[in-house]
């Protein structure tokens, strides 16, 4: 059985489920509807063979992560918690290489979301690898 939580690390999972349903979200809607998807995230979609790697690839990316953290929010298994938050994490400085190097636009807000999902994720880790 495990052992009781204290208040901050009830919070990080809470916050933790949250970012995985948003992301396993993410994942669903690039399978039902990617057209809404995209022009939420400011992309446009591809065509023929690269649209299907573009779905194929968002979709997968997202619902790994969300499902990554949801189970180990409620296994409360830090090594997925771990690995939502690294694939999460990523996407910032790989934004950055884009802007950088490839003139793509320096895309602030999501990079602020991706860190702090990165930061709350691997806190939750750590508070139920601690426990």
């Amino acid at each position: 059985m495990n052992q009781p939580l204290a208040m901050p690390a009830k919070l990080a999972l809470g916050i933790s489920t949250l970012f995985g349903l948003l992301y396993l979200s993410f994942g669903l809607v690039w399978l039902a509807a990617p057209e809404t998807i995209a022009a939420a995230l400011g992309a446009s979609l591809l065509q023929g063979t690269g649209l299907a790697t573009q779905l194929g690839d968002s979709a997968s990316f997202f619902l790994c992560a969300g499902t990554f953290m949801l189970y180990g929010v409620v296994r409360r298994h830090a090594d997925y918690l771990m690995a939502g938050a690294v694939l999460i994490g990523l996407v910032a400085p790989a934004r950055l290489v884009a802007w950088q190097f490839h003139g793509a636009a320096l895309t602030m807000e999501p990079i602020v979301v991706e860190i702090l999902t990165f930061l709350v994720v691997f806190w939750a880790a750590r508070c139920v690898r601690n426990a």
